[in-house]
């Protein structure tokens, strides 16, 4: 009886120490206990205003890798969460510092309006977290206005206007004479002083600047002026609401006849409802476009209009880039810690992404792609309802270390 009831013992303490063992073991496992641990993405951005669409469809290219991979990167669970900033720089700063303070996040996606980027890059570098993805335009917030914390896929107004200009004016080199048209106000400014250093390098006459309201609904005697300029090309640093306008008058008006016509949009959105006569011919730029040939562009642009069944823009391609580059590092380091995540994004370095081959500029932040310069199709070509463009050629032109509001290097600077 003494003897069985010792077997009895030995027995219970084995699997006891059996079950300890499993214990222990699981709970040493890095990835069981992150894989329960929940992290905080934002995206904030104007989803009222004059880019609703845009964002929108930012938005989904978010919603899609996200779906594609159970709502987790790396070993964490993600819980998505948005704020409309209105395009008010006041309500984004305030509704960035509500967010910050009731979930946390990890990550923060925006973009629309670079004044609100500038007013809620400027509470991240001081507050130093969290990390930030911009894809506003102004150049400054990969430069003097950046900070460590923030990144940005899209090309900065630096890019835009130098890299396509140049590649128009490569592709089109009887140009001598040129007048252009901008939008009045801080971007289009900024573009103006651009565009103003490749016509000096390529020795291109600016007749004159057209000074235009953001606010504008109709553009003749912008179009007239210009058809009476003596010009070769027409240059319009413009995009949003103001594009179709112009796009229809210069169709109008005959514009295109007479001279080249060149603008900085292209965004898929933008081309909505204008009409493949109006783009016949034009030149126009942009960071991305879904006609792009290389896999992974052919690959997302299928996934995304079997999901959505609509046509994504550069905004849905940079958020799902986004989204893939998070889920490296943070599958890499396995932490959700931005101390750790930010140098692991810094030396990412070259990789296959929407323009091909990438390559993230840790100096800077910005990741830099082929900006392109894209072409309106003849209507006989235009097979699909959204297939008006093709591209042209590509150029790379963005600011080196060393330039004015470039003496930096972010990587040298406090976590």
């Amino acid at each position: 009886m003494v003897r069985k009831i010792r077997q009895s013992k030995n027995l219970v303490l084995g699997w006891s120490t059996v079950l300890l063992l499993v214990f222990f073991v699981i709970s040493g496992l890095p990835n069981a206990q992150a894989a329960e641990k929940e992290i905080v993405f934002a995206y904030q951005d104007g989803f009222s205003g004059p880019f609703a669409a845009p964002v929108k469809l930012a938005h989904l290219g978010i919603l899609m890798y996200l779906e594609e991979t159970g709502n987790k990167l790396g070993p964490f669970k993600v819980k998505l969460i948005t704020r409309d900033t209105e395009l008010n720089p006041q309500v984004g700063v305030r509704r960035l510092q509500e967010v910050i303070a009731s979930e946390n996040p990890l990550i923060i996606f925006s973009g629309a309006s670079s004044a609100v980027q500038l007013a809620m890059i400027d509470v991240i570098g001081k507050a130093k977290y969290p990390i930030f993805w911009t894809t506003g335009w102004d150049t400054r917030l990969t430069g003097e206005k950046g900070n460590r914390y923030s990144f940005r896929w899209q090309s900065p107004n630096y890019t835009i206007v130098r890299s396509g200009l140049a590649a128009f004016l490569d592709a089109n080199p009887k140009i001598k004479k040129v007048i252009a048209s901008s939008m009045d106000y801080a971007w289009g400014h900024e573009c103006a002083d651009q565009m103003k250093v490749i016509l000096k390098e390529r020795n291109v006459e600016l007749l004159k600047i057209q000074w235009i309201p953001v606010s504008a609904t109709d553009v003749s005697p912008f179009i007239i002026e210009a058809k009476a300029s003596g010009a070769d090309a027409y240059v319009q640093l413009q995009y949003g609401n103001l594009f179709p306008i112009s796009a229809k008058q210069i169709l109008e008006f005959g514009l295109g006849k007479m001279m080249k016509i060149f603008t900085t949009t292209a965004s898929q959105d933008a081309l909505a409802g204008i009409g493949c006569e109006a783009l016949e011919g034009m030149y126009l730029t942009n960071h991305w476009a879904h006609v792009m040939p290389n896999e992974w562009s052919q690959k997302f642009v299928a996934k995304f209009k079997k999901r959505w069944n609509q046509t994504p823009n550069e905004s849905s391609a940079s958020h799902y880039l986004q989204c893939q580059l998070l889920a490296k590092v943070l599958s890499q380091t396995g932490k959700a810690d931005p101390k750790v995540l930010i140098p692991a994004l810094e030396n990412i370095g070259e990789y296959e992404g929407p323009c091909g081959k990438e390559r993230m500029s840790g100096w800077n932040h910005q990741i830099e792609h082929p900006y392109l310069l894209l072409r309106g199709k003849p209507c006989s070509q235009v097979k699909e309802g959204d297939d008006f463009l093709e591209v042209a050629t590509s150029k790379s032109i963005y600011p080196k270390q060393g330039d004015k509001g470039f003496e930096f290097d972010r990587r040298k600077e406090s976590l």
